[in-house]
């Protein structure tokens, strides 16, 4: 069986030359969808609203203080929280990671939605506890855009938002500080 290379698994939009993401008219040439220009509409439309999106929250108010790492699953996946005798859970497929409070779960439910490998999350859940409502209605507001951009049409809904979830993963890899750089070993003489 040959294998497909990407462009045969690439969704296109035949008949659409433009899309409206707020006030921003997205041109599209050769039926190629511009994922990167309509997260960057999406987020413009709301920056008078909000301090920014996702990443823009995740650069100014979660690196600065004081973190600690959590591995995710590392896929796109429908992550659900269980609530267990010792505080809470994040379940997505075969991974469960424990968590004190609600807060924290819904945290970590938010980026494991989105398919992150690692998360930094600040040990302070007052902070956090700060930061979730925005992080969640960004979130909600690329679905809500993305659903806007195409109602009619679910497979190219989803293939969007997968790919638009890339995009916002890759932004938040790009954050995250390079692992330490193992010592040299020295010759003794």
């Amino acid at each position: 069986m040959p294998r497909r290379n990407a462009a045969s698994r690439r969704i296109g939009l035949p008949g659409i030359t433009e899309l409206r993401a707020g006030e921003e008219v997205i041109r599209v040439n050769n039926s190629r969808i511009p994922h990167r220009k309509i997260l960057a509409a999406l987020e413009a439309g709301w920056k008078n609203e909000q301090p920014g999106g996702l990443v823009e929250i995740y650069r100014t108010r979660v690196m600065p203080v004081k973190t600690r790492t959590i591995q995710l699953l590392g896929h796109k996946s429908s992550p659900r929280i269980v609530n267990t005798l010792l505080g809470y859970e994040v379940q997505a497929a075969y991974k469960r990671v424990h968590c004190p409070d609600i807060v924290t779960a819904r945290y970590l439910k938010l980026f494991t939605e989105i398919g992150c490998r690692s998360i930094r999350i600040p040990y302070d859940p007052t902070v956090t506890a700060g930061l979730l409502p925005a992080m969640e209605a960004s979130v909600e507001r690329v679905r809500s855009g993305v659903a806007r951009l195409f109602p009619e049409n679910r497979a190219v809904r989803t293939y969007v938002l997968r790919r638009i979830y890339r995009c916002l993963r890759d932004q938040l890899r790009k954050l995250q500080p390079a692992p330490p750089a193992a010592p040299a070993a020295e010759d003794e003489p």
